[in-house]
């Protein structure tokens, strides 16, 4: 059995400033402190000075960007943290709002046991947070890339230059863009400046495309990959950003961090039940979405299945029942394999 932490900390994480906020167990503040470490040496004589209450106490940090330094070096020390979600602590709703009230607040929820019960968060290993950054890059880049495209194809289009079909980034297209000279120099320096970010887009994505290709072959359950319609970098997703699988109550919980469950305003007897939260892993959801299009668009028994609902709902919230279909089945898969 867990020993009852006497003392219970609440760190409010910014870039440059740490706050922290200690309590006992009655409530009362025994210790506040207000730093600026500037590396991760200097976190660590804050921590240093906060030990005697590391020892037997329990720290609350919100689940930022800028936390996996301070909670490693939790890790370290073998010390009984929590993680919390920002948006379910709502700390704004408290009015004035400055970084030692928030500390005191996650201290205070933290002992009243409100962290644990309503806003606890999951926190992703390193080795999991680096597939994740891996797959979520390799998106961005896909992203960035997509819009250098569309900067060539609107500065080819106002002069009608249409001898470019297909894919931009081919090789044939890539020597014939290099080769292309526009109507006045500057145009043309635009052109080459556009063509360089697209050649350096185009390699890194590639070069991650090989390291998600490695990585779907030997860390994917064989089950995933031959579903219809999933591919190397599908199945990573699905895997990766659910993580864990363990950690969740039910299939309704994965369809809930997925946001894929329908906003609820409910008074008295009357419960409205509007659009999806999209509250969730956006990553996810974006993959199961694009999922669904194909399996809609290529799989006869998915089509049987939404031929009936087409009729009377639109095809976008055909889309997304059959997103939330999706992601409880790889639930159960993931969580079998595991």
């Amino acid at each position: 059995m867990s020993k009852i932490p006497r003392y219970f900390i609440g760190v409010d994480l910014h870039k440059t400033v740490l706050q922290i906020c200690v309590l006992n167990r009655f409530g009362e503040i025994v210790e506040e402190l207000r730093c600026r470490p500037v590396d991760q040496a200097g976190g660590e004589l804050v921590l240093d000075r906060i030990q005697p209450y590391l020892n037997s106490g329990r720290v609350a940090i919100e689940a930022i960007g800028l936390n996996r330094w301070f909670v490693n070096r939790l890790l370290d020390r073998n010390v009984d943290f929590v993680v919390c979600d920002p948006v379910k602590l709502n700390l704004k709703i408290l009015g004035k709002k400055t970084d030692r009230r928030d500390a005191l607040e996650i201290a205070r929820r933290l002992l009243l046991g409100d962290i644990d019960r309503n806003a606890k968060t999951y926190y992703a290993t390193d080795d999991e947070y680096g597939k994740r950054k891996l797959i979520r890059a390799r998106q961005s880049l896909v992203r960035m890339r997509q819009q250098v495209i569309n900067q060539i194809r609107s500065l080819l289009n106002s002069y009608k230059i249409t001898n470019f079909p297909g894919r931009l980034t081919s090789k044939k297209n890539l020597k014939k863009l290099a080769e292309l000279e526009m109507e006045t120099k500057e145009l043309t320096a635009v052109l080459k400046a556009f063509l360089s970010q697209l050649v350096a887009f185009t390699e890194s994505i590639e070069a991650l495309d090989k390291q998600i290709k490695d990585l779907a072959q030997d860390a994917l359950p064989r089950s995933l990959q031959e579903l219809p319609g999933v591919g190397p970098l599908t199945a990573l997703i699905l895997v990766h950003e659910l993580g864990d699988v363990r950690r969740f109550k039910n299939s309704r919980a994965v369809a809930c961090y997925a946001g894929l469950v329908p906003r609820i305003s409910q008074s008295a007897d009357t419960a409205h039940h509007g659009s999806l939260t999209k509250r969730g892993n956006r990553e996810l959801r974006h993959i199961l979405g694009e999922w669904a299009v194909r399996l809609l668009s290529s799989d006869k028994r998915v089509r049987d299945w939404a031929r009936s609902r087409l009729k009377r709902s639109h095809k976008n919230k055909v889309r997304m029942a059959l997103a939330r279909r999706l992601i409880v089945g790889v639930y159960n898969n993931v969580a079998h394999w595991r």
